[in-house]
């Protein structure tokens, strides 16, 4: 389906993808009343006070800061499932989104880093949840469309170890290496040879 063969891009796709359905979870929690702010408010609240977190200013401010860090969330997941292998990658992916939300809203919060808090016990096991929904559409998206990325560095490993190993006897037999060059004799040694 997807043709993508950057690493970067294929982390911040995967990002995305799993970005809407924790933006699709966070504005229903939102819209029914179980949370005061979203992760655009959140995230709009770096840069600007309460009052105006519900400026519509603020919210594309704070959509386009929500994207970026679900983009390098993607980013992250893919360079850990390279280095790790791309088994359980939706197991990988929900870990990655449980230890984002703890240093995000454990320690974030604990620093006062944006101006939206979190005041009950329910905001906050919803927006777990949303990370954790992150967490599982990245894995899965880089799984199942771009593990063809993920395990190419292996690959192009085995390939050069295949090329040295095909290069080898040519070099040893001196057909890709010079030949010993001939004696060069100047000139002036003649000369004192007489």
């Amino acid at each position: 389906m997807f043709k993508v063969r950057d690493s970067i891009v294929a982390g911040v796709l995967a990002g995305w993808m799993g970005n809407l359905v924790k933006e699709a979870l966070t504005w229903s929690f939102y819209f029914m009343g179980w949370v005061r702010y979203t992760f655009v408010h959140i995230a709009a609240g770096f840069y600007y006070s309460k009052e105006n977190l519900d400026a519509p200013l603020s919210l594309v401010t704070g959509a386009i800061t929500d994207w970026t860090i679900a983009g390098t969330f993607g980013v992250i997941l893919f360079y850990l499932l390279r280095y790790t292998g791309s088994d359980y990658a939706v197991f990988k992916g929900i870990a990655l989104g449980s230890l984002v939300y703890v240093i995000t809203f454990g320690i974030g919060m604990a620093l006062d880093i944006t101006r939206a808090s979190l005041l009950t016990p329910l905001p906050d096991f919803l927006l777990l949840m949303s990370h954790l929904s992150i967490g599982l559409v990245s894995g899965w998206a880089l799984g199942k469309y771009f593990s063809h990325i993920i395990s190419s560095k292996p690959q192009k490993k085995a390939e050069t170890l295949e090329r040295i190993d095909i290069l080898r006897p040519k070099i040893f037999n001196s057909t890709i290496a010079p030949k010993k060059p001939k004696k060069i004799i100047s000139v002036r040694s003649q000369n004192k040879k007489k």
